[in-house]
């Protein structure tokens, strides 16, 4: 059996990211599943109010800058 040291795998791993990335994307494709059932009035409500909320908190922690009269950047990762 072969032995890597831990360096060694982050190097590989750094290496090879790109290509195995795009691997990945290409096989998956772009089929993305559809809902077919409309959703109920009280789900639409319930999930808007999620949205909301989602939203007034990013706000607060500094996640949305404003780039302009009508268009904003949304940085999820900044609490990462």
């Amino acid at each position: 059996m072969r032995k890597i040291n831990l360096d060694e795998l982050n190097r590989v791993i750094m290496e090879r990211r790109k290509e195995v990335n795009e691997q990945i994307a290409l096989s998956l494709g772009s089929d993305r599943k559809r809902r077919l059932r409309p959703r109920s009035k009280g789900e639409i409500e319930a999930l808007n109010q999620i949205s909301i909320e989602r939203w007034k908190k990013a706000v607060e922690r500094g996640e949305v800058k404003k780039l302009g009269p009508r268009k904003f950047y949304y940085d999820h990762r900044c609490g990462i």
